[in-house]
């Protein structure tokens, strides 16, 4: 189900809205192809044999797996009874604008503002991005993860992708 995107307000102050009047925030829902979590990076099933199940339902992105699963956006909730995540629940995704994403700092020196992230090798985790991955840049930092943080959920921007 498609989200609409346009803007009604501008003005929080002369209006008295808050920030999720103008959210340009772009929500998704999808069938979880398998058990997912909130704040995991997810990816279509580029294997499905029918080509309108390849956008139904998602995976955790993970560069390590065959194919290749390259994210397109965030888990935000859960739409299915109980707000499970397993495998057939109808799950939403963040597939533009700010969320909170799972951010791994592996090299231990933290990240900045406005770094630039990449799916990795650990499933539904992001990352640095550096040139010498070959996978797309997927979000961008919008929050500063402090050095030796570990994998943690921070607020991301994801690139519209989709």
């Amino acid at each position: 189900m498609a989200t609409s995107t346009l803007l009604q307000k501008l003005d929080p102050v002369a209006d008295g809205f808050g920030s999720s009047t103008s959210n340009r925030r772009q929500v998704e829902t999808f069938i979880a192809k398998e058990t997912l979590a909130i704040g995991d990076w997810v990816a279509f099933d580029y294997a499905a044999t029918s080509a309108g199940d390849v956008t139904l339902g998602v995976f955790k992105a993970d560069s390590n797996s065959t194919p290749v699963r390259t994210p397109f956006g965030v888990v935000l909730r859960s739409v299915a009874p109980g707000g499970t995540l397993t495998a057939g629940s109808q799950v939403e995704v963040v597939v533009s604008g700010v969320v909170n994403a799972f951010v791994s700092d592996n090299a231990g020196a933290g990240l900045a503002i406005g770094t630039l992230l990449q799916i990795t090798t650990t499933a539904g985790l992001a990352d640095l991005a550096s040139a010498a991955v070959t996978q797309p840049v997927c979000g961008i930092l919008a929050e500063t993860i402090a050095a030796a943080a570990g994998n943690t959920q921070k607020r991301v921007v994801v690139i519209k992708q989709f």
